[in-house]
């Protein structure tokens, strides 16, 4: 099967995942928790405004609780089929079904979801990422980089420069990740992280708490594809890559040689699981430690 992704922006959702956890609506279960990859990406996502004179913006226990809500209904039910975008929610929640798509004009199917599930006051806008391989941070927010419509939610341009953004939520669920912005402050902003007993707030550095093995940051695991003795070349292949649907291609130079890389990754284990997601085509694929 090819790698494939989806993104998607503006909207708020939810899932029957967490369903039976709910007492009543608007009520949290108090084991409620973000984690360490949720964490992550939410800092990742604040240090790009940061970098673009942008202030932080606080972690919203409500709104994070919405977008875990939703990355779960999109793993189990998938809303998200025929002209349903990521934006859509099923029928199988507490929630109201809707259907949201380039030519269905259905704006509370995202802007209300805050409000018909938790406390939060306003209104929430949401960009959404999905694809075949569990989501990375840095891979879904480089992604939301190349998309002028994401970029601009996030960085408050365009459509988006008279909002001030003073809440935050954050979901992740196997290949699917969503984030929320809202312009109401929630007053609830201590969510839980999963397995530490702590709690996070704004921006903190403890985003790399991992339940894995520290590894050299710089160190990146190649999926490598193909290789070429001109630059040209490879940039070819890596155009035509982009067309297929694949999410990152790129150019690696490694001694003489120009390098076509599908995707790069943390871990040596990270890009075995990749690769076990391509198709028959794609099998040769070999890692580039670099």
């Amino acid at each position: 099967m090819n790698t494939s992704v989806k993104i998607a922006v503006l909207s708020v959702i939810v899932s029957s995942f967490f369903v039976l956890t709910l007492a009543a609506q608007h009520n949290i279960p108090e084991d409620f928790c973000i984690s360490t990859q949720e964490l992550k990406l939410y800092n990742l996502v604040n240090k790009c405004r940061k970098e673009n004179n942008q202030s932080e913006v606080s972690l919203s226990k409500n709104l994070c609780y919405v977008a875990k809500l939703h990355v779960s209904d999109l793993f189990y039910n998938h809303p998200d089929t025929g002209m349903c975008n990521l934006h859509s929610w099923s029928d199988k929640g507490i929630w109201a079904e809707c259907c949201y798509g380039r030519n269905i004009f259905n704006n509370t199917c995202m802007t209300a979801k805050p409000k018909e599930l938790t406390a939060y006051p306003g209104n929430g806008y949401e960009i959404a990422f999905w694809e075949s391989v569990d989501a990375i941070p840095e891979v879904v927010l480089d992604l939301w980089k190349t998309s002028s419509a994401s970029n601009d939610l996030i960085l408050n341009r365009g459509i988006w420069e008279d909002e001030n953004w003073t809440a935050f939520g954050v979901g992740m669920l196997k290949g699917y990740a969503v984030v929320w912005f809202g312009s109401e402050a929630d007053s609830d902003e201590g969510v839980k992280i999963c397995s530490t007993g702590e709690m996070a707030g704004r921006l903190i550095d403890k985003v790399q708490l991992e339940d894995k093995p520290q590894i050299n940051s710089e160190t990146r695991y190649y999926l490598i594809i193909a290789s070429f003795k001109e630059e040209a070349q490879a940039k070819s292949e890596v155009a035509r890559l982009k067309k297929r649907g694949f999410r990152s291609p790129s150019v690696v130079l490694s001694g003489e040689n120009f390098r076509v890389s599908l995707g790069n990754y943390a871990t040596p284990e990270e890009a075995t699981a990749a690769k076990k997601s391509l198709n028959e085509k794609y099998k040769a694929a070999w890692l580039l430690k670099y």
